[in-house]
């Protein structure tokens, strides 16, 4: 069961994901790492509901790098950040930045379908998108990972006028997981993109530490370079 949490990275990833919600634990401090360990799964749905604030990234979305995380940036590298911007109240989410080699239209296009997650994250098993409309969708994910799966249902909410989109446990379904939340803001940079991404997933179960450190620590940035490709690669 303990395997289960290697989706939690991206999105609704991130798991979708991860993707795109997935896979952020490790990166949490550790007051807040103990309550993870100390849950308990329960039997039944869980319905807890974060209240996120809009991320704010400055005009360029280069607010609270450095020099040498904005080197790194530019060089073509996914810069993971210490930042709060887009934190649900109590939660500390992991942050990165990427460059993505295309205009924002066309990343905004590539990262706002996110019923293609199945095609660039392995993870995913099934995916279904059960309500679509102009500002929001849901969809129900199947994750296998090492033998075991994990189900839940999100909701994608656009704001395409901004470049911007979050995603949230659907509440009104039973999910494995008990939180989840993250988020993509884009921003123009010539004929690329500077994207900011943040995710928090909670699951319900516990995660020994062994495994949180070997799959968050090194997973996550293969996770966030999966997407860059795709994305790169559906707009070239």
């Amino acid at each position: 069961m303990v395997a289960r949490i290697r989706i939690l990275s991206l999105s609704s990833v991130l798991l979708g994901g991860f993707l795109y919600g997935f896979i952020f634990a490790g990166f949490l401090p550790e007051p807040v790492l103990s309550h993870w360990f100390d849950f308990e799964a329960s039997q039944g749905c869980f319905q807890e509901k974060l209240s996120p604030s809009r991320p704010d990234f400055g005009p360029d979305g280069l607010k609270g790098l450095t020099e040498d995380q904005k080197r790194r940036l530019f060089s073509g590298e996914v810069v993971m950040v210490s930042s709060h911007e887009g934190e649900p109240e109590g939660r500390t989410i992991v942050s990165a930045a990427l460059i993505l080699k295309v205009p924002v239209g066309k990343a905004w296009l590539a990262l706002s379908a996110t019923e293609r997650q199945i095609e660039y994250l392995d993870e995913i098993e099934k995916l279904k998108t059960i309500e679509q409309t102009a500002d929001h969708n849901r969809v129900e994910f199947l994750v296998r990972i090492m033998g075991q799966k994990v189900r839940y249902t999100v909701v994608h909410h656009f704001v395409p006028q901004e470049y911007y989109f979050w995603w949230e446990l659907d509440h009104s379904a039973c999910n494995d997981l008990r939180e989840l939340y993250g988020f993509w803001k884009l921003y123009p940079a010539g004929e690329e993109t500077v994207a900011r991404y943040g995710s928090y997933v909670r699951p319900a179960f516990p995660v020994p530490a062994f495994i949180r450190n070997w799959l968050y620590k090194r997973n996550v940035q293969t996770s966030l370079e999966k997407v860059k490709r795709f994305v790169e690669r559906m707009a070239g």
